[in-house]
């Protein structure tokens, strides 16, 4: 049973932080922990966009929110978290650090045990099944040359994050990946911005901005 928010940008209106607040059920603000994946990042902790959101976090009333290195930190502290927080920066840098941590199996365990995940931009992309698109699109990113594109597959959902800033910068990313779409039979769910897809059990509700 999935139980998986996915956006561009994090907490960027209300329907989306209503939406993780609503993922968790009920809450224990004082105990419960908020897991924050950081290792997207080289500074990892003391990454300023790091800090930032484990305070915007805080600031939803939870008291106790950890920022987690995957290469530095033990696994049961996601095992016992509320929910896990994949955070944004390269998608290609945050599998390689999931897959030299050797947790790509038990985070998908835990999310198909209906623990919920948040992914943030690239982590709203490694939450999917693959990383065939960005492997097509900017292979330069690849930049350990790997092979195998498999991520979390923790849902059936491939996203696109900031599709409509990134296409005022590429007239031809409709295109692109229209024809990927086409080539492979692969469905590419597109988020701008503002929005988010709200995934239970592979069924996902699109969430829009405030109006």
């Amino acid at each position: 049973m999935s139980n998986i928010l996915l956006s561009s940008r994090a907490f960027i209106n209300k329907n989306i932080t209503r939406s993780f607040i609503n993922l968790l059920g009920n809450v224990d603000f004082e105990a419960d922990q908020i897991v924050i994946i950081v290792n997207s990042v080289k500074k990892g902790k003391n990454h300023p966009k790091m800090i930032e959101l484990q305070r915007t976090v805080q600031a939803l009333g939870f008291k106790n929110v950890i920022l987690f290195d995957v290469l530095v930190d033990n696994p049961i502290i996601l095992e016992n978290a509320k929910a896990v927080i994949l955070n944004g920066g390269y998608e290609f840098l945050l599998l390689d650090n999931l897959k030299k941590a050797g947790i790509i199996d038990f985070l998908q365990k835990l999310a198909v045990k209906g623990k919920p995940f948040y992914g943030i931009s690239a982590g709203a992309i490694v939450l999917g099944p693959d990383l065939d698109l960005y492997d097509e699109l900017y292979p330069e990113d690849n930049i350990n040359n790997d092979i195998d594109m498999t991520s979390i597959n923790a849902t059936g959902f491939r996203i696109y994050p900031h599709y409509d800033a990134h296409l005022k910068l590429d007239g031809h990313l409709q295109e692109t990946i229209s024809n990927f779409e086409e080539k492979t039979g692969k469905s590419i769910t597109r988020l701008t911005n503002e929005q988010g897809i709200l995934i239970r059990n592979d069924e996902g509700i699109l969430i829009g901005p405030d109006k």
